[in-house]
């Protein structure tokens, strides 16, 4: 350790609105320079972004799996809602999603001659924050499941 310098530059600016990323150089020993810019894109970018595709398969698998031989009552169609939507969270997660929370929704409702309006609002990336969903039937329960994945930083 007594052979070993380390140096550690900490760089104070007056305005940062005055720094341009592309011109300001990071350099460390043994390591190629990077721009700012770079190293920033670096931290912010998701190594493994969520695939809507893959969540896609996962809840058609659970909600198919969940409604199978289901007729409606409000208490089992409760339970199993709740079942659904830890089972594909759990699933969702394996796929290991850097950076990214999981929402899980799962309703089951009695198909009774009417039809269903579903509708949310959220404050949204539009390039980063994605979903998938998935919606089945049969003969006396509609089912429908939903999978967001919010990029944090």
């Amino acid at each position: 350790m007594a052979n070993r310098t380390i140096f550690i530059y900490i760089y104070f600016f007056d305005n940062v609105d005055d720094i341009d990323p592309e011109n300001m150089w990071f350099k460390q020993e043994g390591a190629t320079c990077q721009t700012a810019k770079e190293i920033i894109n670096h931290w912010l970018e998701s190594e493994n972004p969520f695939n809507p595709e893959k969540v896609e398969k996962i809840l058609k698998e659970i909600l198919e799996e969940a409604m199978e031989n289901m007729t409606y009552n409000s208490e089992k169609c409760a339970a199993q809602a709740k079942w659904a939507s830890d089972q594909i969270k759990s699933d969702v997660k394996k796929l290991e999603f850097d950076r990214y929370k999981i929402i899980v929704l799962v309703t089951f409702g009695e198909k009774n001659q009417q039809d269903v309006f579903v509708s949310m609002n959220f404050l949204w990336d539009a390039e980063k924050d994605k979903y998938a969903k998935y919606t089945a039937e049969n003969n006396t329960v509609y089912g429908i499941a939903l999978c967001f994945g919010l990029y944090y930083e």
